[in-house]
């Protein structure tokens, strides 16, 4: 295999791993924002919350990453948040 390619890889899987931790770092949190909802019966699902996040980080994105990519994305980090939540 090409060592360009093998170097990107390993670029790639360093990045991998630090999404990770960021993942496990925001569903811990989560799971706070989970108890204190509970504590004051607010529901679990914001849908104007989660819209306020795919604008800013829609903005932030940049040309690498469209709109509807983001969402994909953060849909399933939405559903596992609320999940962790409940």
């Amino acid at each position: 295999m090409d060592k360009r390619i093998l170097d990107l890889r390993q670029q790639i899987d360093e990045i991998d791993e630090e999404i990770i931790q960021l993942l496990k770092t925001r569903m811990s949190i989560s799971k706070e924002v989970g108890k204190l909802k509970e504590k004051l019966h607010i529901p679990v699902e914001d849908k104007g919350r989660e819209q306020e996040i795919i604008e800013r980080l829609t903005q932030q994105a940049g040309r690498n990453l469209s709109e509807e990519q983001l969402i994909r994305i953060f849909t399933a980090v939405f559903k596992s948040s609320k999940q962790i939540q409940k």
